[in-house]
């Protein structure tokens, strides 16, 4: 008696396989290409509409205020709330102050505000501006 063959039959080749799988391809491509174009799409239109705050300086006016000199970079037309912030020694806020910027005005905007603190800060600094 002979070994059995253990190479199995070859199968017939599906010429249509190919094809499905190059159409695949293209299909991917297709919406690869559209989610790009809509990212880019989206983060030029929102561009324009970024809300920033940069901290120029402090002084520390006495133990329980410093003033905290900032820019906020905006929309024309939007009003926006910044939170100021007084920190201590220990990086602990004791002093809060929230700061309307009215729509008015220029693009970019320099302020300065006086922050009550409940003890003495060593920094002032702007948290973060929203729109009001």
């Amino acid at each position: 008696m002979s070994p059995p063959d253990s190479a199995p039959p070859s199968a017939p080749v599906s010429a249509a396989a190919p094809r499905r799988r190059r159409g695949w391809a293209v299909a991917g491509g297709v919406v690869g290409l559209v989610v790009a174009v809509l990212v880019a799409w989206w983060t030029l239109r929102n561009e324009g509409q970024r809300i920033t705050a940069t901290t120029i300086g402090y002084r520390v006016e006495s133990n329980t205020t410093v003033t905290v000199s900032f820019d906020v970079s905006r929309p024309p037309g939007l009003a926006v709330t910044c939170t100021a912030r007084a920190l201590d020694g220990h990086f602990t806020v004791v002093g809060v102050a929230d700061i309307v910027v009215p729509p008015e005005g220029e693009r970019v905007v320099h302020l300065e505000k006086a922050v009550r603190t409940t003890s003495r800060a060593v920094t002032g600094v702007v948290q973060d501006c929203v729109r009001t």
